[in-house]
This record gives C-alpha cells, sequence and structure tokens, in this order.
C-alpha cells in the first residue's frame, strides 16, 4: 500500500462505527508505536488511537464525517494533507485543517494534525 493510500484509509478509520472494521484497520495502517497529535489530544498506541475515535463519534452529530480536501501530497517518508468534516449529504462543512503524517515500516507512525476552522 502506497502512502496516499494509507492516509486514504486513515480518514476511513476515522469514519468507521464498527469496532472490529475500525480496530483492524488502525492496527494494519498504523505502527504499534503510533502517535496522534492535535490542538485538544496526543495519543500513543492502537488502543488509545482506537479510543480517541470512539469518543470523537459519540460527540459528533449524525451524518458528520472527514474527507479529504485535496489530493495527498507525499514525499520522502511524510505527507501532508487537507480535510473537511461536516454532513456532506447537506453540503455543510463544520471545521477544517490539515495533517502531516510520517511513515516508517510501510505504515503510519506519527499524525499530528492542525485545525484550520470551524463555522458555525
Amino acid at each position: 500500500m502506497n502512502h496516499a493510500e494509507l492516509i486514504h484509509r486513515f480518514i476511513e478509520a476515522i469514519n468507521d462505527t464498527d469496532a472490529a472494521s475500525r480496530r483492524a484497520t488502525i492496527e494494519e495502517i498504523l505502527t504499534p508505536d503510533c502517535t496522534y497529535t492535535d490542538p485538544e489530544i496526543a495519543v500513543e498506541g492502537h488502543d488509545a488511537l482506537d479510543s480517541a475515535f470512539v469518543d470523537l463519534q459519540q460527540r459528533i452529530p449524525p451524518g458528520f464525517r472527514f474527507g479529504l480536501s485535496a489530493p495527498v501530497d507525499v514525499h520522502h517518508r511524510q505527507a501532508r494533507f487537507f480535510w473537511r468534516f461536516g454532513n456532506p449529504e447537506a453540503g455543510t462543512t463544520a471545521a477544517t485543517g490539515s495533517d502531516v503524517a510520517v511513515f516508517a515500516d510501510g505504515r503510519i507512525r506519527h499524525l499530528y494534525a492542525f485545525f484550520d476552522a470551524t463555522n458555525s
């Protein structure tokens, strides 16, 4: 799996509400010592990341999802990608941002997220 595909799978995992499927994706695409850091949380490892996704899903309105808003930009062992969060069916965007991913051993090892805007 190439680096851009790993990022697409990461976005799928964030949106996946099926616990077994989400966990399988996390284990497939992220190293066991993975880290995820954004302005609100910093977690390490599969268990903590999975728990963070569950917590996020419990707080968001029904129908809201993450999606990529531009092609994934990859060079060397890192990628930058831009995302949007909202209800795609209603055409609304509640937040946007960008992440930087660092890869190791063919998987994502570190993710650093930045939030751009929150719309009301």
